[in-house]
């Protein structure tokens, strides 16, 4: 046990990608058992299954503390039960609205027992562990990042309207648009409880808090963003594989493992600069992920060379803006610093910064 707690403090990057597969691999057949068979006893697995990014930066980062505990599991607790609250009342609304799953007693209580590991994602960060704490701290602070929460809420949902038109015309039809005259509130609301649910059940507790947040800091501390987000991007489509296949996608063909790598490409450069612009904010990466996704439950483009085109132009120009091909000075807080140095250094404030 000593040898592999030290093997996995010496390689957390390697670590993080190992446990995040197993953790969904391993648990993706309830993806098939829910959405093929109708077996809802196994949500609560494909729920752990989904924050396999999450819950395996948590793990190293509990097993890399180097500190002291610190506070009470008070707050812990107090912020659990608040998220598996708030958690719950989207999973009831989203299976109530899209599901069309009949509200009862016994769907409530189902759905307490399928948030849990949403809720202790998120009630993580209060945890007593310092190197926990600090881990996920961005996924539930406001402050300084709600100028980048409007961008990411609106930037990838611009980026589909605008592949619509480029489509058309590189399909040389007549320029087609989408119409909003039925837009209402109730077609707002359940814009917003797919953004929810989007943002607490996949795309920001699951997801963003492990690719963005645990294993890019620790990327950009060795490489550039745009080398960063290429890494991720190779591995987060396959991670995907179980969920795919569920949803009847064909993930035995080489074409559809093409297409999803020409899109998720710029898709993840794309995150990844947001993610830096706001000073390494989990919540941002989150909101626009799930933007992402929540458009494209609403706005179907027609077709994948236009939207593939479009995100691929918006990356360039942010690389080339932001030049990405340039590692992050080391005090970015977009990129990792061990506990140890940071200990170091506030130690020894008039340090010079290590080459």
């Amino acid at each position: 046990m000593n040898k592999l707690t030290a093997w996995i403090k010496r390689h957390q990057i390697a670590a993080f990608f190992i446990i995040t597969f197993t953790i969904t691999w391993g648990l993706g057949f309830s993806y098939a058992g829910v959405l093929k068979q109708g077996q809802f006893l196994l949500v609560p697995l494909a729920t752990i299954a989904t924050c396999g990014p999450a819950l395996a930066g948590i793990m190293i980062s509990a097993v890399c503390n180097t500190q002291p505990k610190q506070g009470t599991r008070r707050v812990f607790w107090i912020a659990f039960f608040v998220a598996w609250g708030v958690s719950a009342l989207v999973f009831v609304a989203h299976n109530t609205f899209f599901n069309m799953t009949p509200f009862s007693l016994a769907v409530v209580v189902f759905s307490l027992v399928a948030v849990v590991p949403v809720a202790f994602v998120i009630g993580s960060a209060y945890s007593r562990i310092p190197t926990v704490k600090d881990y996920l701290s961005s996924l539930i602070r406001l402050r300084g990042v709600w100028g980048w929460s409007f961008l990411g809420l609106v930037l990838i949902p611009t980026l589909i309207l605008i592949s619509v038109p480029i489509s058309n015309i590189l399909c040389r039809e007549p320029v087609s648009t989408h119409q909003f005259s039925d837009i209402g509130l109730a077609v707002i609301g359940l814009v917003a409880v797919k953004f929810l649910y989007q943002l607490f059940f996949f795309n920001a507790t699951g997801e963003e808090t492990g690719w963005r947040g645990f294993a890019l800091p620790r990327l950009q501390a060795r490489t550039s963003p745009l080398l960063a987000a290429l890494v991720l991007a190779f591995f987060w489509v396959p991670w995907h594989f179980f969920l795919w296949q569920a949803e009847g996608n064909p993930v035995l063909t080489l074409q559809y493992w093409i297409e999803m790598y020409i899109v998720t490409v710029p898709l993840s450069l794309l995150i990844v600069w947001i993610y830096n612009r706001a000073k390494g904010s989990i919540l941002v990466a989150g909101i626009t992920h799930a933007a992402s996704n929540t458009a494209v439950a609403f706005i179907t483009p027609p077709d994948l060379q236009g939207l593939s085109l479009t995100l691929s132009v918006a990356a360039l120009v942010m690389i080339l803006v932001d030049r990405m091909w340039k590692k992050l000075p080391p005090d970015h807080p977009a990129v990792y610093r061990s506990p140890q140095h940071t200990t170091q250094q506030l130690a020894t404030p008039d340090a010079a910064p290590p080459r």
